[in-house]
């Protein structure tokens, strides 16, 4: 009879298959985009258009909490997003003024150029210290939830494929984010899984995830 740690194993093994399964093809494509892109003309359009940094920062650092910051993000997930807001898949009225005009190499640009900012700590932060939510380390198999650092990695520095970067974003965006995902606002995620399991989450869960995230960047939790 298998021990409960071996359970534990085999059931975010299979969360992790299910959730490879239904990620489109397109993804390799987008990350291969971003990485092919033109930093400078990056810098040069986001400048030029200045709706970009007006909400944004001109360095990808965002003054108001219900934006993101785009500093050191993952540039395919950057790409993705502008590809969704141009394509409706993402709904966004301002954002999507802003891309509708742009070439997909245009935003593989801006992507890597936010990308490549740096997104400066604002207070220390003894990252060992930090108390780890346990849906963080471990998920909650009895909601069949998923540990977070499967895909955002505990560090939330995860740049593999579309997954985002969390360390240091904004906590109120994170939490409007996963408020979207509930309740089918945003359903832009790859096979509805953010989508699924934001749905089994409490509103104290996602508080206490996003104050974690942004914490790991030396950011304010407010």
């Amino acid at each position: 009879m298998a021990t409960k740690p071996e359970r534990c194993r085999a059931w975010q093994t299979l969360l992790i298959l299910s959730f490879l399964a239904v990620l489109p093809p397109v993804q390799l494509r987008a990350a291969d985009a971003a990485i092919q892109g033109d930093i400078e003309n990056g810098r040069a359009i986001a400048e030029t258009n200045r709706k970009c940094i007006r909400c944004h920062g001109p360095n990808g650092i965002s003054d108001d909490p219900e934006t993101p910051h785009l500093a050191e993000q993952n540039p395919a997930y950057l790409l993705k997003q502008m590809r969704d807001f141009k394509s409706m898949e993402r709904l966004g009225p301002n954002m999507f003024k802003r891309v509708r005009n742009l070439s997909d190499q245009q935003m593989a640009d801006i992507a890597l150029w936010f990308s490549n900012q740096t997104l400066p700590e604002i207070k220390p932060v003894d990252r060992q210290a930090l108390r780890i939510p346990k849906l963080v380390r471990s998920g909650d198999s009895s909601r069949d939830i998923p540990p977070c650092e499967l895909c955002h990695a505990r560090d939330g520095r995860s740049v593999s494929g579309e997954i985002p970067v969390l360390a240091g974003q904004s906590a109120d965006y994170m939490i409007s984010a996963m408020e979207y995902f509930r309740e089918g606002i945003r359903t832009n995620d790859p096979g509805e899984f953010m989508e699924t399991i934001t749905k089994k989450m409490s509103d104290v869960e996602f508080e206490a995830l996003a104050r974690y995230y942004a914490a790991l960047g030396g950011r304010p939790a407010e």
